[in-house]
């Protein structure tokens, strides 16, 4: 198993921790034990005690010491049950003391009358293996006395030893039958993911409508089939967007590079004597000048979007006034209007200001303007208004044109995209202007949208957000 997996180390980090959990667990265990056995053996100290004080020692200026010291020996018998007892007087005289414990497991302690003694006293001297327990008892008469007794902790120090080889015997059969049942477990729960990768190395560039299974489970692997699933949506349509791109810009660059070799060489056939006549072609040379300008400005278009696209154009952050920029654009566009007999309204809000790069928005102006010039006709009206919008300002450019089908609208900000392309050859569109105005309005922040009604125009609506109070990443401008 390669130690670096993610199966090896979930079934390593498993195994750790039910070690560490074991060992815990052993710990507390044997402590427990450990103390459940001392309290035992100090219940029992402490019960027998209570019946010498009691049956005994309380009726000691009766019966004598000497009748105390036969019964304790015939009825508690020390030596023989493991136990040392001493009976001693405030005075410190012995009234009775028990041989040694018959299994020598413990030497009995030397311990004197102890002053001020009111409850019980309880040693554990697990050193020497002993417990020792001494309880006060007063007499009603007068007169104070003080039973020691001494139990061995051999026979609790016994289990314990047992509970421990026990654990030592079960610890590693624990962690062995732990590390085989992880490694099943998380081979089955890793299955899902195997079955993902084995999918998503034959997805490639031919078969990317191809998808994940998604499992309802519920868990982390669902989420991540869907994610995928998402990612290759995405893969899909932009590997489309790449192919249709490619297809269209081969298109677009082929019709004036045609162009542009048949008139060249219609000027080598009407060469003569080494002279050409300039009757003969003039036009042809005036077509392959057009044509070159309308390839230079396709390449040129082409290399904005990219740099565009790619972040390599570094946008102006000036703080300006959007009105006074819409209202001398819109000068500048009145006589290409009056032109075409078009008239040109403008319904401006005042002091609009706007932070970004103030050429930059003057070509999207520019550009929807002058669509909106191309396709309306003569005797009709563009209507422009720029007015503040929710947390930001909206530009507005309405035309009384033909209008956009429906179908169309959704494909129109698409490179190289003409819903009338021999129409829009014949006025000089590319197709590329609109997908310019789209990704220098988002690169602002903004965004670009278009509502049409077929027959009665269109209308262009830019939203942008308004600017802050001046910075110092940005400066105002007039």
């Amino acid at each position: 198993m390669n130690p670096r997996s993610i199966r090896f180390r979930l079934a390593a980090y498993h195994v750790l921790l039910l070690a560490g959990v074991l060992l815990a667990f052993s710990l507390a265990a044997f402590w427990g034990f450990r103390r459940h056995l001392t309290h035992l053996v100090e219940a029992q100290c402490a019960n027998l005690t209570h019946q010498i004080a009691e049956s005994l020692l309380a009726n000691v200026h009766v019966s004598g010491a000497d009748y105390l010291r036969d019964e304790v020996q015939e009825h508690y018998d020390p030596e023989t049950n493991n136990l040392f007892v001493r009976i001693v007087e405030t005075n410190g005289t012995v009234v009775y003391e028990s041989g040694e414990p018959h299994d020598r497991s413990f030497s009995p302690p030397r311990v004197s009358f102890l002053p001020n003694l009111k409850e019980p006293r309880v040693e554990v001297d697990a050193g020497n293996g002993r417990l020792v327990f001494i309880r006060p008892y007063t007499l009603p008469q007068g007169g104070s006395y003080q039973i020691q007794m001494v139990a061995s902790l051999q026979p609790v120090q016994n289990s314990l030893e047992g509970l421990r080889q026990v654990e030592i015997l079960l610890f590693p059969f624990a962690l062995l039958i732990s590390a085989m049942g992880s490694a099943v477990l998380v081979s089955r729960s890793l299955n899902p993911i195997r079955q993902v990768i084995a999918t998503a190395q034959k997805i490639n560039s031919g078969n990317l409508r191809q998808r994940l299974v998604e499992a309802s489970s519920g868990d982390e692997i669902e989420k991540l089939t869907y994610t995928l699933n998402q990612m290759l949506e995405r893969l899909e349509a932009s590997f489309k967007q790449m192919i249709q791109f490619t297809a269209d810009a081969s298109h677009e660059l082929r019709t004036p590079l045609t162009v542009i070799r048949g008139n060249l060489e219609l000027v080598l056939r009407n060469k003569t004597d080494g002279y050409l006549r300039m009757a003969e072609v003039q036009e042809p040379l005036v077509q392959t000048l057009e044509e070159a300008e309308r390839l230079s400005k396709t390449v040129s278009q082409l290399m904005e979007l990219t740099q565009l696209d790619s972040g390599e154009i570094q946008l102006e952050h000036d703080i300006f006034d959007l009105t006074e920029l819409v209202a001398t654009t819109a000068d500048q566009m009145k006589l290409l209007a009056e032109d075409k007999q078009i008239q040109l309204e403008v319904q401006l809000s005042p002091q609009v200001k706007v932070q970004g790069d103030r050429y930059r928005l003057k070509q999207v102006l520019l550009n929807l303007i002058d669509n909106a010039i191309k396709y309306c006709s003569a005797g009709t009206k563009i209507q422009i208004r720029l007015a503040p919008a929710d947390s930001g300002c909206m530009l507005e450019v309405k035309d009384d044109g033909p209008g956009i089908p429906r179908d169309e609208i959704r494909r129109l900000f698409d490179r190289f995209y003409r819903i009338d392309k021999a129409r829009s050859r014949e006025i000089g569109g590319s197709g590329l202007g609109l997908s310019i105005c789209k990704s220098i309005c988002e690169a602002h922040g903004g965004r670009i949208e278009v509502e049409s009604d077929p027959g009665r125009g269109c209308t262009f609506r830019v939203t942008l957000p308004l600017a802050t109070s001046p910075t110092l990443s940005g400066r105002e401008t007039q």
